[in-house]
């Protein structure tokens, strides 16, 4: 029951003041539920020290070693006030309807700093993009299509999304920012 009150005053906070606060409550250890992105590189707010071979195969495997970095579940994410958009994908495909964080609000929440991001997929496609150019395309962290999230084989747990049937500047960007079954994004 105080999870559930603390959790309902969270959401009234980050309602009311419009800026995601789920660093310091993450850090308080108040959501607990399995890792589904790692961000590290240049953030301020950690919520775990550095990268260990006896526990973390996934990234040892991948030659991803951090001194730091900001974990996030999947209720952490949904913490944060939620974007939808409508895009095709794959491009010329039907328009869905994601559902997710933006990717500055999950960046800001934890610190970070940088000009560039490696966002990395469970089947190893890694692609670097411009933080400045991911803002201003929209990038949304999407966790559900059309109002079901996503399953690992289905993009999930994470897909890297932006609103190209909503905006007509978008409309020519092709999939290589698509990035699917994201685990790992990297500040620099």
């Amino acid at each position: 029951m105080k999870i559930i009150l603390r959790a309902l005053i969270l959401g009234m906070i980050l309602t009311l003041s419009g800026q995601p606060l789920f660093a310091d409550v993450w850090r308080q250890g108040e959501f607990r539920g399995t890792v589904i992105l790692t961000v590290t590189g240049n953030v301020a707010l950690p919520t775990r020290s550095e990268s260990s071979e006896d526990v973390d195969r996934f990234f040892t495997y991948n030659d991803i070693t951090f001194d730091k970095a900001a974990q996030f579940d999947v209720a952490a994410l949904q913490a944060f006030q939620q974007a939808s958009v409508n895009a095709d994908f794959p491009k010329g495909g039907r328009v869905y309807l994601f559902e997710g964080p933006l990717l500055k609000d999950v960046l800001d929440s934890v610190g970070a700093e940088g000009e560039a991001v490696t966002i990395r997929a469970l089947d190893g496609y890694a692609v670097d993009i411009s933080l400045e150019d991911a803002y201003a395309a929209g990038a949304v962290v999407a966790l559900k299509r059309d109002g079901i999230p996503f399953a690992i084989g289905d993009f999930g747990p994470t897909h890297v999304v932006f609103p190209r049937a909503d905006r007509a500047d978008l409309a020519d960007m092709n999939d290589d920012w698509w990035v699917w079954s994201i685990y790992h994004i990297n500040v620099e």
